[in-house]
């Protein structure tokens, strides 16, 4: 069959697929992770002093409302730690020809292990922790992912 155009085919190698598939795995359970304790600590109600845990995803939509304006940033908070992991999954499962999924994937990463790390490191829960740690192997992976195009490159060149 005739080929229309000069551009060649990129074809994902072997290493390249195992990469993204592990970096959308990885992904998803960061998503599963936001249902899971983000912050514990006291919080004050009606005068008392009460041990309170709070998801990721409860950050992001707050049940009581945003009445003041200290809970915005909480709520940009939720966002990022909600929405950057479900948007780097999309990226890791559809963009199977282009670098674009390990940047976006570091990038991601980086964000969000920042993100936990300076927000709320006093009152950290265990599911800041796991996706502090998922974040960690994302980040490893995704240099690895552009290794592993990095080496495909240079096989193509020869």
């Amino acid at each position: 069959m005739a080929r229309f155009t000069d551009v060649e085919e990129r074809v994902e190698s072997p290493s390249e697929r195992r990469v993204r598939y592990f970096l959308a795995v990885m992904f998803f359970l960061q998503t599963v992770c936001t249902a899971i304790p983000f912050i514990q600590g006291p919080v004050e109600v009606e005068g008392k002093t009460v041990e309170r845990t709070i998801t990721a995803f409860n950050l992001l939509v707050n049940p009581a409302g945003y009445g003041e304006l200290g809970g915005i940033p909480l709520a940009v908070v939720g966002a990022i730690l909600v929405i950057f992991p479900i948007v780097a999954f999309f990226f890791c499962v559809l963009d199977s020809k282009s670098k674009v999924k390990f940047i976006i994937s570091g990038l991601c990463a980086v964000i969000c292990a920042v993100v936990i790390t300076f927000s709320f490191a006093s009152y950290i829960s265990i599911g800041a922790l796991i996706t502090l740690v998922l974040n960690v192997i994302c980040l490893f992976m995704s240099a690895q992912g552009f290794q592993a195009t990095a080496m495909r490159m240079r096989n193509q060149q020869k």
